[in-house]
């Protein structure tokens, strides 16, 4: 199983860091191969233009948008590791989906009814929250969030969702706590291994 992990947080100096830290050692331990995609550290453009939009209708992309479509198909399983802002992911994962997954590419249209490109292949989701876990799940947050994510990207693009991990009140949670959670996202990934 080959994975590809994209990591949605400006910063690597983070809660957020820690746990790509956390993934990438356990695939690492696990002898999976696993690309790493830094959107900031990488300095990824969010802004698709008018101009990208019309040529992708005819199957054409640009050079950056092409290579990360290579990284796609090589990869078996994709893994989103993200803050929540605003109830979605942030600017630079918000810009990576409209930009990479891109018609011709991630899916297409026969009139209205979408054709999904991405068949055989999975998704996890692994993000954090200010709202403590608790508030952020008996909202009805949590689940609007995922089915949303699952719905209007995921399915529609012939992706399957394998695992979601969600961890809240990040900001105020202890060392100890963090330790912890990071502990999860290693058992996490072992599992998601386990089941290839």
């Amino acid at each position: 199983m080959s994975y590809l992990i994209v990591y949605m947080h400006p910063s690597k100096d983070s809660f957020n860091g820690a746990v790509l830290q956390a993934a990438r050692e356990e695939l690492d331990k696990l002898n999976y191969p696993v690309e790493i995609k830094e959107l900031a550290n990488e300095k990824f453009s969010p802004h698709l233009s008018k101009e990208e939009y019309k040529e992708s209708l005819s199957g054409e992309y640009p050079e950056d948008i092409s290579k990360e479509h290579e990284k796609i198909k090589e990869a078996e399983h994709l893994i989103f590791i993200f803050p929540v802002w605003w109830g979605g992911f942030p600017a630079l994962g918000k810009g990576y989906i409209d930009r990479v997954f891109s018609y011709g590419f991630a899916y297409e249209l026969e009139g209205e009814t979408p054709l999904p490109q991405l068949n055989g292949k999975k998704v996890s989701l692994i993000f954090t929250t200010g709202a403590p876990e608790k508030e952020f799940h008996e909202s009805g947050m949590y689940g609007h969030m995922v089915e949303l994510l699952d719905q209007s990207i995921f399915k529609f693009c012939g992706l399957e969702l394998d695992g979601v991990l969600h961890f809240g009140d990040v900001i105020q949670s202890s060392d100890k706590d963090r330790q912890e959670m990071l502990k999860t996202v290693r058992q996490f990934i072992s599992n998601l291994a386990e089941k290839t």
